[in-house]
């Protein structure tokens, strides 16, 4: 039956069962097929190293200079920039009230492209076998020509950056969110906002950690000692202060007693024994209960095993 005859939807399954057949990886010609597609893969992603190292809003900036009206709008003189930017982001703000999360998120991000942004100098980079690469993408930060553009530069960055943490949680992206936060403290560290929404979407995955919580806890001190008044942030704090204390102490007794019973008996355990013993000799070191309470909130990713067992102890000896 020539191929001519052969109707539309019937045509559609056959190439799609070919294509399954060929990238199944049930056939000798499958499986150099999918081995050419990883090692693809790992070229393309040798090539984009710095790139993915940037926040996704602005690896998006990309393919927002793909558009007539933003390459337009990126040429024109700053003040006109902030007029365009400022319009984008209200937009933006109208959706976020009407529940539009994802067109908002669209606009927030479009709205701090105009200052803020990467191109590529390949213009065929979509259309050729070049695609995203470090070599030939530029990162373009316009400030403006006076302080006081780069102060409005900063703040409406922050702001859109805020803005799209927001509407991350709203769609459950919580990860993305921290990202938004991280973006915003870089730019205005004492943003309390910012802090407690970073603290906010590290506790609230199911799989959140012990040590997401002492993060949060962190954020959430600083933002404290930053707005005190602000029952919200203390709010936060407290609850997750008292859960920590009741599980550190757990986590104590669970340690104390495999210790006692003699069940580890490796270099891990010396090392946790020799650091639990530090941290209990902290409290005779005629350091301030605020001193000791500042150590605990300022937990640290790059912390070692050693200090991390020391604050456990601390802290359980602190509460008992």
């Amino acid at each position: 039956l020539p191929i001519s005859h052969i109707e539309q939807p019937t045509l559609h399954a056959a190439c799609c069962f070919v294509a399954a057949k060929m990238f199944g990886g049930d056939n000798e010609l499958g499986n150099i097929l999918q081995e050419a597609v990883k090692l693809k893969s790992a070229q393309m992603g040798q090539k984009r190293k710095t790139y993915e190292t940037w926040p996704f809003m602005v690896q998006h900036t990309l393919f927002h200079g793909e558009k007539d009206d933003f390459k337009a709008w990126r040429q024109l003189p700053f003040d006109e920039k902030k007029e365009v930017s400022e319009r984008l982001k209200e937009e933006g703000n109208e959706l976020f009230k009407k529940g539009s999360w994802m067109d908002a998120v669209e606009k927030y991000e479009e709205a701090a492209t105009l200052v803020h942004y990467c191109y590529s100098t390949d213009p065929g980079w979509r259309k050729n076998n070049r695609g995203i690469d470090d070599d030939v993408i530029v990162l373009v930060e316009d400030k403006g020509s006076t302080e006081e553009d780069l102060t409005w530069q900063k703040k409406h960055r922050a702001m859109c950056a805020l803005n799209l943490a927001a509407c991350k949680q709203k769609l459950g992206r919580l990860d993305e969110a921290i990202v938004a936060c991280d973006v915003t403290l870089e730019l205005d560290p004492d943003n309390v906002k910012a802090l407690y929404r970073r603290a906010e979407s590290r506790i609230r995955p199911t799989k959140a950690t012990a040590y997401d919580h002492d993060l949060a806890i962190k954020d959430l001190a600083q933002a404290n000692r930053i707005d005190p008044s602000n029952q919200t942030v203390e709010k936060l704090l407290v609850r997750l202060r008292a859960e920590r204390k009741v599980q550190r102490e757990k986590d104590a007794k669970t340690f104390t007693g495999m210790f006692d019973r003699g069940e580890i008996y490796d270099k891990v355990t010396q090392e946790v024994k020799a650091a639990a013993e530090s941290g209990k000799s902290l409290l005779k070191s005629g350091q301030s209960h605020q001193d000791l309470q500042d150590r605990i909130d300022n937990i640290s990713e790059e912390d070692s095993l050693e200090k991390r067992v020391q604050d456990a102890e601390l802290l359980r000896d602190l509460y008992e």
